[in-house]
């Protein structure tokens, strides 16, 4: 079968091969793929940053972001169903013994498409029913959108349990960064009734015009300093970031509101460093109660969560989620898409399923 892989390690090895046919165990059901999406953490992969191949290959099978159209299946997952596949796979700490492989202690995990495990970008792939979600049949052209929604799934999860410490009713959140996981936190808090404000370095006219349907204001801090729209949209009880940007991480700790959270997405790289007034964030953290956190990968909590958020989202804005899909590629042009353009949002990759 083909499939989009990358040698591990090595810049710019993106291509479409023959790889083997899945031989799936007697426990697992056969999917046959019917798209990716591609993200940043592609691109890095690609750029030979990081990644690993299973055991035994020379290869890495691309994506985690996926869907899928059961095969051979089970009761729980009969024949035509259309899944999604969970990323990461347990080391056995007791984290992932007790079902929490996101917070994983040990760190010896494996990631399908990006460490240890082939990904989803192949005609054919098999799993093990626990790690994959099944979505309705109205899902399935926007399904790839399922993973990275998880990502800030889990932060809006986590922040509400953090804040069981008070009363907490969030009216207003800032999203830092307009890509694929900034426009998905908004989806996600103004489903929750909250306001949000979104924003970039850069001003793009159609991310404001696309954000705009949901409801969501946009600014750009080329054009506007973070302070002005921060006083502009009011106490942040919620910020996000997801930029990639360590630096915008810390400068948003200032723009927190009283009693404010702040849930931070990215992994940033390189070793870069800046001065930062410790003691002025010091002190709105201890004398505003602000919290921050990180976090990383999803639970099956968030995947089941987001299936929900992906149908009520579908519903309140229709097309809104097929417009965050701005390009489509066949299996066999697929190498060239893994490269970061920034005028896109989410590139999906078709594998010639259904």
């Amino acid at each position: 079968m083909r499939a989009l892989v990358v040698t591990p390690r090595q810049p710019r090895s993106a291509r479409v091969t023959d790889v083997p046919d899945p031989r799936p165990s007697a426990d697992e059901v056969l999917v046959r793929g019917v798209r990716i999406g591609l993200c940043g953490t592609d691109h890095e992969i690609n750029e030979g940053l990081y990644g690993s191949a299973p055991e035994g290959s020379e290869v890495l099978v691309l994506g985690h972001e996926s869907v899928g159209r059961v095969e051979r299946g089970t009761a729980d997952l009969p024949d035509g169903t259309y899944v999604v596949g969970i990323v990461r796979r347990p080391d056995g700490c007791p984290n992932c013994a007790a079902g929490e492989p996101d917070m994983c202690l040990w760190g010896r995990f494996t990631e399908r498409g990006i460490g240890g495990l082939h990904g989803f970008g192949s005609e054919w792939w098999a799993e093990r029913p626990e790690y994959v979600v099944a979505i309705p049949d109205a899902l399935a052209g926007v399904g790839v959108l399922l993973e990275p929604l998880t990502v800030v799934e889990k932060v809006v999860r986590h922040a509400f349990l953090i804040q069981r410490r008070l009363r907490w009713e969030p009216k207003r959140a800032l999203v830092a960064g307009a890509g694929p996981i900034g426009v998905l936190g908004a989806v996600l808090l103004r489903l929750r009734g909250i306001e949000v404000t979104v924003f970039e370095r850069t001003e793009k006219a159609e991310r404001r015009a696309l954000l705009a349907r949901i409801g969501a204001a946009y600014a750009a801090t080329g054009a506007t300093p973070l302070a002005e729209i921060v006083a502009g949209a009011g106490p942040i009880d919620l910020a996000v970031e997801a930029t990639g940007s360590g630096a915008v991480g810390f400068a948003l700790i200032e723009h927190l509101g009283t009693n404010g959270v702040l849930g931070l997405t990215s992994v940033s790289g390189g070793d870069a460093t800046a001065e930062v007034p410790v003691a002025r964030a010091n002190r709105l953290l201890v004398l505003g109660n602000r919290a921050v956190f990180g976090s990383v990968n999803a639970n099956r909590a968030d995947f089941e969560q987001g299936v929900r958020d992906l149908g009520a989202a579908q519903g309140r804005w229709p097309g809104f989620l097929g417009a965050l899909i701005t390009s489509r590629v066949r299996l066999g042009n697929a190498a060239p898409a893994v490269t970061h353009d920034p005028r896109q949002i989410k590139v999906v990759v078709e594998l010639g399923g259904p």
